[in-house]
């Protein structure tokens, strides 16, 4: 089976690999620069070169060159794990199977209600919304790609449980490894001509999440200690960390950790960008 493969983060990085030596992977897409995206991206240089994947850095897949290397790989599977862009009808269309997506979130099957402890909503930034809403579970769902985002039919699930001190990096290697692990499940479905393609439950879910702008990372002195404690979390690196504004001096908190409802560690850092590695 010959797959392309879209990806720019390390959940995507996880399934790249389980794949390798099971299917024919023609053609990897990645982006060229963050650009606008709140995740700091994977470079896939070094995979590339380790597994010999040709490797593509775009700026948008669904521009007519891309489009033209895409259909030019002659692909059976477009599998989108770990990517930002909304794939169009044109590009959705190449592949004889069409494409695989991922949302990292339990999206709810046909007959199936929000469980108040399982984050399920559709939408952006997932990783985050999870830990902000204190949610004791998430999980990953491979669903066919459809144009609009997050109601395609639901391919393979899996839950994946937080902890009170989760943060968005450990979340991601969590969700890395349980859809590398979907993926390599799963697969043989597709290679046996019976893929699954279960109905989602499109009314009456968690609320579509919104993208979350650089300002919804600011801290607010007046919060609750949780509430504050909650925010560092969800957006250390990869993502944009978490600040606050001292007498025109920006401050970012690389990491923190609470106990017994007082921060014991503290990691700050003045100025600079928001993406740094703790």
């Amino acid at each position: 089976m010959r797959v392309v493969y879209a990806t720019m983060n390390e959940i995507g990085r996880w399934a790249l690999e389980e794949l390798a030596g099971v299917v024919d992977v023609v053609g990897v897409f990645t982006v060229k620069e963050r650009g606008k995206l709140f995740m700091d991206p994977t470079d896939f240089s070094a995979l590339a070169g380790k597994y010999g994947f040709p490797l593509r850095k775009v700026t948008d897949i669904n521009a007519p060159d891309v489009a033209a290397a895409i259909r030019a790989l002659k692909p059976d599977l477009g599998m989108c794990l770990g990517w930002k862009q909304i794939i169009r009808p044109e590009v959705l269309g190449i592949p004889a199977y069409g494409w695989i997506g991922c949302h990292p979130a339990m999206l709810l099957r046909e007959g199936q209600r929000p469980d108040p402890e399982v984050f399920s909503a559709p939408g952006n930034e997932p990783l985050q919304y999870a830990i902000r809403g204190h949610f004791r579970k998430t999980g990953t769902s491979l669903q066919w790609l459809k144009p609009s985002i997050d109601q395609g039919e639901i391919f393979a699930q899996a839950e994946v449980p937080l902890d009170e001190h989760e943060t968005a990096a450990t979340l991601v290697k969590k969700l890395g490894q349980a859809t590398a692990k979907l993926v390599r499940d799963n697969i043989g479905a597709i290679l046996n001509g019976n893929p699954p393609r279960i109905k989602q439950q499109l009314r009456g879910t968690q609320p579509f999440t919104k993208p979350l702008a650089a300002d919804d990372n600011r801290i607010d002195p007046s919060a609750p200690i949780e509430e504050t404690y909650a925010l560092i979390r969800s957006v250390v690196y990869p993502y944009p960390n978490a600040f606050m504004d001292f007498y025109g001096t920006r401050i970012y908190v690389e990491h923190a950790r609470m106990e017994g409802g007082r921060f014991t560690e503290l990691k700050l850092r003045v100025g600079g960008s928001p993406y740094a590695r703790s």
